[in-house]
């Protein structure tokens, strides 16, 4: 057993009595040490209130500045910190759902944004809260042109991220507003949030409204430097899903991009199976392949837009990835086996595939 110094009883054995005088109004805090028990005495004036934070468990924690500096704010301060235990902050206890809900209300009171009201007891997590936050911070979710790769480029754990997280991650991830600890670059977004990181992404929400000031945290993910360049990275395969009229173009194993697609109605099924990119034609003309008549290139009403990209044949017939004047049929099985896709969408596509690029079609 370590013996311990004079110096380490006496201060577990006395108590440190703080008096703070602010404008004549005397407000005393005792702690005593050997029990953690702070007692904090009410000045007569709250406007005159100086508060300090002696939290036993938040003085060496990395999100501790955040926590301290979020607790300016009373109705926060009244959330966060429990009366019967105000020694301790309890950084790492998980949040519930309920928590999350009336945290966001105070610390942003947006009655526009979406409210939280079912699963109360539940814990939250990291990407139900991220996405809570960006309802609240009327972000455009949509501002970034390809969120999925975005995040394949920013976090390895990024293909973890759910669905209808995707466009509010990536926003918020561009705006510098996510802090992941120990390790930037690991996001956990179906893990539980817990005190101190909900703690810390309230701050630096609030601190891009300019409601504080800002903070820096070697454990908040830069925006502009990439795990690699996404736009570099060739794409080497296109997988087609029929029942969800979707194809995802893949580097690799690594999704880049999922664009919704129309596809083959009943009777003109698209081919399913293993195929390869056999042309691709930029302004291509279209034949009517019942009477013969030809729509030229770059005619506003060429049902093929000005994109094509050919993956199979049988001689005869083909059928490939074009754009479409009908964008209401995007999405639909409405095609005589093609793919429609939206014209900017197909445009795209085409800069990144090239002859041979494999093409994927399953049911």
């Amino acid at each position: 057993m370590r013996r311990r110094s004079q110096n380490q009883q006496y201060l577990s054995s006395s108590f440190v009595r703080i008096t703070i005088i602010t404008a004549s109004v005397f407000s005393f805090i005792s702690l005593n040490l050997a029990t953690p028990n702070v007692t904090w005495a009410k000045s007569i004036s709250s406007s005159e209130r100086s508060s300090k934070f002696l939290f036993i468990d938040l003085q060496s924690h990395w999100a501790r500045k955040f926590v301290e500096g979020l607790l300016s704010n009373q109705s926060l301060s009244n959330l966060l910190v429990s009366p019967d235990s105000i020694s301790q902050f309890q950084p790492d206890r998980p949040i519930t759902r309920a928590e999350l809900a009336n945290l966001l209300d105070a610390a942003f009171a947006n009655g526009k944004a979406p409210k939280i009201t079912n699963r109360l007891n539940e814990p939250a997590t990291k990407a139900e809260t991220l996405v809570a936050i960006a309802s609240q911070l009327n972000l455009n979710i949509k501002a970034t042109k390809t969120p999925q790769a975005y995040l394949l480029s920013m976090y390895r754990d990024a293909s973890q991220v759910p669905d209808y997280a995707i466009p509010a991650i990536a926003t918020l991830t561009q705006e510098g507003l996510v802090t992941n600890y120990p390790d930037p670059r690991i996001l956990a977004p179906k893990d539980t949030i817990s005190k101190s990181e909900l703690a810390v992404l309230l701050y630096q929400a609030l601190a891009y409204q300019k409601k504080l000031p800002l903070l820096k945290s070697p454990y908040t993910i830069n925006p502009n430097r990439q795990l690699w360049d996404r736009e570099l990275m060739q794409v080497t395969s296109l997988e087609v899903s029929i029942s969800r009229r979707t194809v995802t173009a893949f580097h690799g194993e690594i999704p880049l991009k999922t664009y919704p697609v129309a596809v083959g109605r009943e009777g003109w099924s698209t081919p399913v199976g293993n195929h390869r990119v056999l042309q691709t034609i930029e302004y291509p003309a279209w034949r009517n392949p019942f009477t013969g008549d030809v729509i030229p290139s770059k005619d506003p009403d060429n049902p093929l837009g000005d994109r094509w990209i050919g993956f199979w044949t049988d001689g005869k017939n083909w059928s490939g990835f074009h754009g479409t004047p009908n964008r209401a049929s995007v999405g639909q099985a409405a095609s005589h086996g093609c793919i429609r896709m939206y014209n900017e969408d197909v445009r795209e596509l085409f800069s990144q595939v090239t002859v041979g690029t494999v093409v994927k079609v399953s049911p």
